[in-house]
């Protein structure tokens, strides 16, 4: 059974501080959970002081798709828009 590596952009829903960021991030760590793997959690400049986070996962193929995690990342505080930005097997 193969593997899917996606990449999550992540948009706040205002022009938020590094700390910020940084509390948005760690609610990331406290979604993803086995079997799902967490790569990367990265924040991203977009324009005008607006950052995204930039998340890394790797999902097995039985989990079911990435909707369940896409609609789980949208659920965290601040959080406007979250898009599966890149997908690929392993």
């Amino acid at each position: 059974m193969g593997e899917v590596i996606a990449l999550i952009r992540m948009m706040p829903d205002g022009v938020l501080s590094d700390q910020e960021m940084d509390v948005i991030a760690g609610e990331v760590r406290k979604v993803i959970q086995k079997p799902i793997r967490l790569g990367r959690v990265e924040v991203k400049e977009i324009a005008f002081g607006l950052k995204g986070l930039d998340v890394t996962i790797v999902v097995p193929d039985s989990e079911g798709g990435l909707d369940p995690i896409v609609e789980k990342l949208g659920k965290i505080k601040k959080v406007d828009n979250v898009e599966v930005v890149d997908v690929g097997r392993i």
